[in-house]
């Protein structure tokens, strides 16, 4: 199957980034656009992906560069990152909270991990599941066809403990479909109090540290 997801630099991952840790790690890089900007800063990235096209295409971009088959857990050697980023790959992994064991084992101590998943209590979920009666398929984006996980802030703070991670900051992701798709749903969030703003983020996006040290978690 052709790769379908664009070749775009994902500005609100960049903006997760901690400034600690030179050697980093990325699961389902895609094409690395990304990524590149962390090895212009003068990172060491590595990136492996499922697809063979966009590898072919992250391998002129990255540090390194390779593809894995969809059951692999182990990508990167024990404790070998400084940081690691899932962002958006997750919800694509059959138990994938086993597998987030597995992929931050790759993360030394005191290391950070990204997480960007898609918030299925986001008001487009309501308005399609108990509105419309109807789960869509779409190419990408909360309704993403090849999507197997069904992940809220709950549950990917279970994960996340689970795995041995402490959450430090939670960022704020509103849908990013256009200015104006944006603008409405950072302004209900406002006008509510920011009371109900697991129903207006569109994407959950956390940054984590692997040891106990980290501080507090700001709360969702």
């Amino acid at each position: 199957m052709a790769y379908s997801y664009p070749d775009l630099i994902r500005e609100d991952v960049l903006g997760m980034i901690p400034p600690d840790g030179k050697i980093i790690g990325s699961i389902g890089c895609g094409m690395g656009a990304t990524e590149a900007k962390l090895v212009e800063r003068g990172c060491e990235v590595h990136g492996v992906d499922v697809s063979e096209e966009a590898i072919k295409v992250a391998a002129g971009r990255l540090t390194s560069a390779r593809v894995i088959s969809p059951s692999e857990r182990s990508p990167f050697a024990r404790e070998s990152l400084d940081g690691l980023i899932l962002a958006d790959v997750i919800e694509h992994i059959p138990l994938a909270a086993e597998a987030l064991k597995s992929f931050v084992a790759a993360v030394r101590p005191g290391g950070w991990v990204v997480i960007s998943v898609p918030n299925m209590r986001h008001l487009e979920m309501i308005i399609q599941l108990i509105w419309k009666g109807d789960w869509p398929e779409h190419s990408y984006g909360i309704f993403d066809a090849t999507h197997v996980q069904v992940m809220t802030h709950k549950r990917l703070e279970r994960w996340c403990r689970n795995a041995g991670l402490r959450i430090v900051r939670w960022f704020d992701r509103y849908d990013p479909h256009g200015p104006r798709r944006y603008r409405f749903y950072r302004t209900l969030d406002l006008i509510t109090l920011r009371l109900l703003k697991k129903w207006w983020m569109y994407q959950l996006q956390v940054v984590c540290r692997k040891d106990a040290a980290a501080l507090p978690a700001d709360k969702p």
